[in-house]
């Protein structure tokens, strides 16, 4: 089985995350043929902010690292089987260097919306 190297997939992140920042939510979510990618951003006031609606936020390069990221996950997919495989990757990241990953197995095919809805709900 292939792993994730979680220290790599921050390292991608760290270079399009603002100068100052309190946490960091990273979500990858995969279905048949298909992923996508976001993060967002605790400035210190305790509200998140999309990535893309960062001060300063550069897509070219937010979507340059989500191309990086991808690689390393989709690798580690690829290495699973069955049931094994994972559909949501999600990563947090405090300003301290405190780091928690957690891995969803839910069809989400059918209705990402909702899905991703519930995912900002339990974790923003």
């Amino acid at each position: 089985m292939y792993e994730i190297d979680f220290q790599s997939v921050f390292d991608s992140l760290q270079p399009v995350l603002p100068a100052t920042w309190n946490k960091v939510v990273f979500y990858a979510g995969y279905t048949a043929g298909s992923y996508s990618m976001k993060y967002y951003v605790d400035l210190g006031n305790g509200q998140f902010v999309d990535c893309f609606n960062l001060p300063g936020a550069n897509k070219g390069q937010i979507v340059k690292a989500f191309l990086s990221i991808n690689r390393a996950l989709s690798s580690n997919r690829k290495s699973l089987n069955g049931n094994n495989v994972w559909t949501v990757f999600t990563m947090i990241v405090d300003a301290h260097g405190n780091m928690k990953t957690e891995f969803d197995y839910t069809d989400m095919s059918e209705n990402t919306i909702a899905y991703e809805k519930a995912w900002k709900k339990k974790y923003l």
